[in-house]
């Protein structure tokens, strides 16, 4: 008896779609008039993505936030030809919480989206433009044509892992992925698929009424922030030559067919609704020690919404660990921002009143901290607070 796919491991998988091979030959896009039914491997492929998401969707990386996700949804329908939507996909944005680049897409039509990517996305055009690349991949039926040449092995699999160790668990989500979100997210397509995502979703971006000029923009921003901080990450949209390789594409194309066309950017709309993802990926990227990078999303944030006291909050979070010069007043400042901006946001007040005990200031310490109590009553540092308190009512000072 052969044993289910989805008790297989990666690489064990990557071997049985290659046994289930059909041969290389090109198929029609999903939808169109000369489009065949989906291929028996092609439905093997289907049923292994499904029981790939369901594992990715249990496994708690999933960023929920109904009106953020039905606005991604919005922009994808825009993108979506009228052929498409008579086809077997189910086209649907979902968002993962991971400060790392990446975006991908599974052969049914499910596009998940790293928190890591939106922060650095600057308006809806350049997001359409993300979309629409991933869009293509599921209509176009990239996935099992690739899955159909492909020749992967487990060192493969090991080497990613290997990458993956300085970005800790945000790094290591992949290998949760499986074989198909494994080439999806991570190795990509051949060179000339990804060409054809980025020339088929680009005309999806414009026929959806978007700035064409926008497009080689957020590649070209990803790639100068790569640049400037020398890091390179394992996820398809995190590595240097794949977005040197989407610049070239996109200029190319524009100035190929779209040389003159305008269309709309989205600037105010995608700040204002996304200002939540950035402060979660901001959160993600302070976890793992890249303190430039949050800073710079909560500023973002708080120039759009000065009085966002979480925002203020975590500011004053990112230059505590950070600690370099100057950060000990900015840290006080912020924190006493985000509590000028909501007295009743508690974690500002405990964070400032452990910053006075430090200094020796128990009376303006035990004040904070009182208030912190009062504020959050289930407090799951309770306990070790109100040892700080006990702290504080001792009457030498130690300095």
């Amino acid at each position: 008896m052969v044993p289910s796919l989805c008790h297989r491991r990666p690489s064990q998988l990557l071997g049985v779609f290659l046994s289930l091979s059909v041969g290389c030959s090109s198929l029609n896009p999903l939808g169109t008039p000369g489009a065949r039914q989906l291929d028996d491997d092609e439905q093997r492929l289907w049923k292994t993505v499904a029981e790939e998401e369901k594992r990715l969707d249990r496994s708690g990386a999933r960023y929920e936030d109904p009106a953020i996700a039905q606005y991604l949804n919005e922009v994808v329908q825009k993108l979506i030809p009228p052929h498409v939507r008579a086809s077997p996909l189910t086209i649907q944005v979902k968002i993962i919480k991971n400060p790392l680049l990446n975006a991908f897409t599974f052969p049914n039509g499910n596009i998940y989206v790293h928190t890591g990517i939106l922060s650095r996305i600057e308006n809806e055009a350049q997001l359409a433009t993300l979309l629409g690349h991933e869009l293509v991949h599921a209509t176009h039926r990239h996935g099992i044509q690739e899955f159909r040449g492909l020749q992967r092995s487990s060192a493969t699999l090991a080497t990613f892992q290997m990458l993956t160790l300085p970005f800790g668990l945000f790094g290591a989500a992949a290998s949760s992925l499986g074989s198909v979100g494994y080439v999806a997210s991570v190795s990509g397509y051949s060179r000339d698929k990804e060409r054809e995502a980025d020339r088929e979703g680009l005309a999806l971006v414009v026929a959806a009424g978007y700035a064409p000029a926008e497009a080689p923009k957020l590649f070209e921003h990803l790639k100068r922030d790569l640049e400037f901080r020398k890091i390179d990450e394992p996820y398809f949209f995190g590595t240097h030559p794949r977005l040197v390789e989407r610049v070239e594409s996109y200029h190319e194309i524009i100035e190929e067919r779209y040389i003159s066309k305008s269309g709309d950017l989205g600037v105010d709309r995608y700040r204002k609704i996304m200002a939540p993802v950035f402060i979660e990926n901001a959160i993600a990227d302070l976890a793992i020690g890249r303190f430039d990078f949050a800073e710079e999303l909560l500023n973002r944030v708080i120039r759009e919404q000065p009085e966002n006291a979480r925002a203020l909050y975590l500011v004053g979070e990112v230059t505590r660990q950070r600690n370099t010069e100057g950060d000990l007043q900015r840290t006080e400042d912020r924190y006493r921002q985000a509590i000028a901006a909501d007295a009743k946001y508690a974690d500002p007040y405990r964070a400032l009143g452990k910053l006075l005990l430090r200094r020796g200031d128990k009376e303006g310490a035990k004040a904070l901290l009182q208030q912190y109590l009062a504020l959050f009553p289930q407090a799951p540092d309770r306990a070790y607070v109100e040892q700080e308190l006990k702290t504080c009512d001792q009457r030498e000072v130690l300095r």
